[in-house]
């Protein structure tokens, strides 16, 4: 259900993007307004796929191959549409999300994949004494990562680095901004009490929106109206919480969203030449 009103909330944005020419401006305004709370739920799932998710491998791929066909088709559209819009897709986005999650959790939970010594105690009065023998290493792995934390923290470490690198190259939607959503949406709830979840991502997420208003004024003044707008994103959390609980959607409809979105895009774009001609 979640997922479904998130798709609905990008469709109202991409429709006041799309037909601004067509539409009058508080209408086009408000329907973007309110597109703003699509983002942050699909990074809502992104963050909670990850950390369901039996192969990470598969998991980049998938969203790897959807964000390629999505930018072909995506691209396509745009030019129809007149637009030669630098950039690429919010699936990029999530693909190099998923890349900086996986750098993080190694820089973060490597280092406690560790070695425990035993050693046998001495015996005790009226026991046979013990033979003094060396002591027992036994590998104790508590993160859940079985690498050596002095390859795992900095081989992480280059992991985030290059996922920002490569958003600040590619440009996808929300860039290094939507980035930092998820991984703060999976810090938040990572090895949690899910009784503390809602404080802690309104303490994360606050003050990144709030800073990133703050820099989109800054380099670029004339855009301060939608720096401001983008703050409504934050209305999305509740929506996430309510459903926490929500199950696991079947394949079709985690999948669903992934043909809508360029697909829609499309069907937008041709709508508009239908209807202005051009």
């Amino acid at each position: 259900m979640l997922k479904l009103l998130a798709c609905l909330f990008m469709l109202l944005d991409h429709i006041g993007f799309y037909f601004y020419d067509v539409l009058p401006p508080f209408p086009a305004m408000l329907l973007r307004t309110v597109g703003r709370l699509a983002f942050p739920i699909f990074a809502w799932y992104i963050a909670r796929g990850f950390g369901r998710t039996r192969s990470l491998f598969k998991y980049f791929l998938r969203m790897g191959a959807f964000a390629v066909v999505s930018e072909v088709i995506i691209r396509f559209a745009n030019n129809l549409a007149g637009y030669h819009l630098p950039g690429t897709n919010v699936l990029v986005t999530f693909s190099l999300a998923i890349v900086m999650l996986a750098g993080y959790q190694m820089a973060r939970y490597s280092w406690r994949d560790l070695v425990a010594g035993l050693r046998p105690v001495a015996a005790a009065d009226g026991t046979l004494p013990v033979k003094p023998v060396s002591r027992f290493n036994v590998r104790v792995n508590i993160g859940g990562i079985e690498l050596d934390p002095r390859i795992g923290v900095p081989l992480g470490i280059v992991m985030i680095l290059l996922s920002i690198i490569a958003a600040l190259w590619l440009k996808p939607d929300y860039g290094v901004y939507g980035l930092l959503t998820v991984l703060f949406f999976h810090l938040a709830i990572d090895r949690q009490d899910e009784t503390d979840w809602e404080r802690r991502i309104w303490l994360l997420l606050v003050p990144l929106n709030i800073v990133y208003m703050i820099y989109r004024i800054i380099t670029d003044p004339g855009i301060t109206a939608w720096a401001v707008v983008q703050l409504f994103s934050l209305l999305s959390i509740p929506l996430c919480l309510k459903h926490i609980k929500e199950k696991r959607p079947p394949a079709w409809a985690r999948y669903g969203f992934y043909v809508f979105y360029p697909i829609h895009i499309l069907l937008l774009v041709l709508l508009h030449r239908l209807m202005t001609g051009v």
